[in-house]
């Protein structure tokens, strides 16, 4: 009897698909170095600012673990909340100058809480067609109405607002998704035209900032 989980691996080799971790061993200076010993300069990190490596970072994260422990030992709606968060938070939200930021383990998991926790069936959301894949799951799995304009394509998500505007129910919420910095190209979303946009139809905006931040803005804080 064959085994249907081998033959889809199988399948996915054929077509040069499957995908493996390798093991890498980080270096200082964006470096890594693989079983052999051999070095590399790698491209591929989101630790664009080196923050990775940071002598000041290490330290403080030592003296945080010997103060709390290696973990916050639940979630943070029970006993997981340490000062640390809310001293991190509150510091975070005033260098953004928003009223206040709460953290998320992951970037997928704060796509999901953003979108799963204040959108549902009434609601529409508008999503760049380059936006992350866990913004697309997301909103997928909101049970949201959702839409996709061509990417960076402001004409086209004015005509989409139009019309979804027209056919939204009663109390319904139109989003409109976008990424500041497109993490495969690089470029940027024309944010000046989308926010005229999300006036002029009433509709609310999510930006992720998930690769400005740190990179863009006259105190690095992001695109917005």
């Amino acid at each position: 009897m064959s085994d249907p989980i081998q033959a889809q691996l199988d399948a996915l080799e054929a077509e040069q698909l499957l995908r493996v971790c390798r093991e890498w061993t980080p270096l200082p200076s964006g470096l890594l170095r693989d079983p052999a010993g051999k070095e590399y300069l790698q491209f591929a990190s989101n630790d664009y600012l080196g923050l990775a490596q940071d002598s000041a970072l290490i330290t403080a994260a030592q003296e945080a673990t010997a103060r709390y422990g290696v973990g916050s030992t639940g979630s943070r709606l029970i006993t997981g909340t340490a000062p640390v968060h809310v001293d991190c938070e509150a510091e975070i939200a005033r260098a953004k100058g928003t009223e206040a930021a709460v953290f998320f383990s992951t970037g997928m998991m704060a796509a999901h809480g953003v979108l799963q926790g204040l959108y549902g069936k009434d609601d529409t959301i508008l999503l760049d067609k380059l936006s992350h894949a866990c913004l697309i799951d997301a909103a997928r799995a909101c049970g949201a109405r959702l839409r996709v304009f061509p990417h960076n394509n402001s004409a086209r998500l004015e005509r989409l607002l139009q019309g979804e505007r027209a056919r939204l129910p009663r109390g319904g919420r139109l989003l409109v998704v976008v990424e500041s910095v497109y993490s495969m190209d690089g470029d940027l979303c024309p944010l000046r035209e989308i926010i005229a946009l999300k006036h002029q139809y009433g509709a609310e905006l999510l930006v992720d900032e998930a690769h400005g931040l740190g990179v863009l803005g006259p105190t690095g804080m992001g695109l917005v």
